[in-house]
């Protein structure tokens, strides 16, 4: 009787431990396709973790919710923050996918799935820890987490596809260039304004592995948001920053004075382009921006503009092949739009109901 028991028992825990296996969702389950190329299980969640503190703060800022257990299922105007997370990384993951698909057409990357970018990442990664130990400089990290790395490796892929596309696909003639011109003249290339401002800065990255995890940049960003409060409620910039001086979560303050002008645009277009953005978009001497996420250097920012002095528009004879960058960098967004918009999306409608945020 006593065996006959225990053996019941196993059976028991067996049958529990099987349904438990089987019900849970396998890393490489498809959950969606984008022109025959698969999202897996795995890929999306990783997807959803990227997406996670714009919806959080998202659903803040619009609906006052409090992040809690019951956050992610509970109706505010209809919507889940749920159900807004899932199409969010779905729609990042599907201009992805054909973005790669592009590259992969012209001949530049040899896959386009996950598991061909963790290879892609793990190579790059190699590479890194080689050239730290040959004493040879590395650029950002010595490791690049997959965030990092997916910034890093679309970027190069992206230059090289600009420039292959400039020739077919989005090449203009002289006169649309022209026209161009004209129509944006009024920013990017104004013949370097004079700017000089004040900024705070808040990283995310961690200092020792280069990677940024969702608290790193939640506890940041929520830091940077009181900073700013105080600077709006007439604090000087360099007191708001030391009032709030310290380190959390390896979120570390920074808070400088700089200029934009002639010498300075080039370092600050490619290492900053998100400021850059905001320097050239008019704001006025004691003006604050909003608080942004500048991705390459993996930090949170804001601004106070101090002066600004202009000094007109650049002629086009000077300025005609950033006038044709920059024509090409918006008809390739255009372009990338177009394609993800034509794309062929195929979801699993099983696969993507089941899957959960935690």
């Amino acid at each position: 009787m006593k065996i006959a028991a225990v053996l019941a028992v196993i059976s028991i825990s067996s049958l529990s431990i099987y349904l438990a296996l089987a019900g849970r969702l396998s890393d490489r389950a498809p959950v969606a396709e984008v022109n025959g190329s698969p999202i897996t299980v795995k890929e999306f969640r990783s997807e959803l973790e990227r997406q996670r503190a714009s919806v959080i703060d998202s659903f803040r800022s619009l609906y006052g919710a409090e992040y809690g257990s019951h956050f992610w299922q509970t109706s505010y105007n209809g919507e889940t923050p749920e159900a807004a997370v899932k199409k969010r990384a779905l729609d990042d993951i599907v201009k992805f996918k054909v973005e790669l698909g592009l590259a992969e057409q012209h001949g530049l990357v040899q896959g386009t799935s996950y598991e061909d970018l963790q290879r892609e990442m793990a190579k790059e990664n190699g590479l890194r820890e080689a050239a730290l130990k040959a004493k040879q400089p590395i650029y950002g990290p010595v490791r690049l987490d997959e965030s990092a790395f997916r910034n890093v490796y679309i970027s190069k892929l992206r230059i090289n596809l600009k420039e292959m596309l400039s020739e077919s696909e989005l090449k203009a003639s002289d006169e649309e260039v022209k026209r161009f011109y004209e129509q944006v003249k009024g920013t990017p290339f104004i013949d370097e304004d004079r700017i000089r401002f004040q900024k705070i800065s808040v990283s995310y990255r961690d200092a020792k592995s280069g990677g940024s995890g969702d608290q790193q940049k939640q506890a940041a960003k929520k830091l940077l948001d009181v900073i700013r409060q105080r600077a709006d409620q007439g604090k000087p910039m360099s007191e708001a920053a030391k009032a709030q001086q310290t380190d959390i979560a390896g979120s570390l303050i920074r808070y400088t004075e700089e200029e934009l002008n002639a010498n300075t645009a080039g370092s600050y277009f490619k290492t900053q382009p998100t400021l850059f953005s905001i320097l050239a978009g008019g704001l006025k001497a004691g003006e604050f921006s909003g608080v942004f996420d500048e991705a390459i250097r993996g930090e949170y920012v804001f601004i106070q503009i101090t002066g600004r002095e202009a000094f007109g528009y650049t002629s086009f004879d000077n300025v005609e092949n950033d006038v044709r960058k920059s024509y090409v960098d918006q008809a390739y967004a255009a372009y990338l739009t177009k394609l993800a918009d034509e794309a062929r999306v195929e979801i699993n409608a099983k696969y993507y109901a089941r899957i959960s945020m935690p």
